[in-house]
């Protein structure tokens, strides 16, 4: 999504840009390990990383990625049948057809378990968004 919109292409979302999908920011996903790895009273139990509450629709990354970036927000939905067929000619997209449940519908994590136990914020959408944005444009060079 990112590359496309600094090179002023449409970004791609999958299946349905309507629904809302939660994201785990990296950085906050690699705290939470170490964490989670250095604390054997963790160990036997489920967690999900730190995810931001409130996530947005596919529709709204692409608008706040836009925004991040000073870039036009074009964006285009692959659909499924689209996405099966690319699959007929790539094994990674093949293989992202079965994935696409996380897409059709809302996807959203609850991590107040681990927010509570580790006392820990997670970074908001927009935060995230903005630092991936500075991130490629920094290795872009844009």
């Amino acid at each position: 999504m990112f590359q496309r919109l600094i090179k002023g292409q449409q970004a791609q979302w999958l299946a349905n840009a309507m629904v809302r999908h939660s994201f785990t920011y990296t950085g906050d996903a690699a705290k939470a390990l170490y964490l989670l790895a250095s604390d054997e009273n963790s160990w036997n139990q489920a967690w999900h990383l730190p995810t931001a509450a409130d996530p947005l629709t596919g529709a709204g990354y692409i608008a706040a990625a836009a925004a991040a970036l000073d870039k036009a927000p074009l964006s285009m939905v692959l659909p499924k049948w689209m996405i099966r067929m690319g699959g007929l000619f790539d094994k990674t997209t093949a293989e992202l057809h079965e994935m696409l449940y996380q897409y059709e519908y809302d996807y959203l994590f609850d991590s107040s378990k681990f927010e509570k136990t580790y006392n820990f914020q997670p970074v908001s959408y927009e935060e995230g968004i903005k630092a991936t944005a500075n991130a490629y444009t920094k290795s872009t060079g844009f």
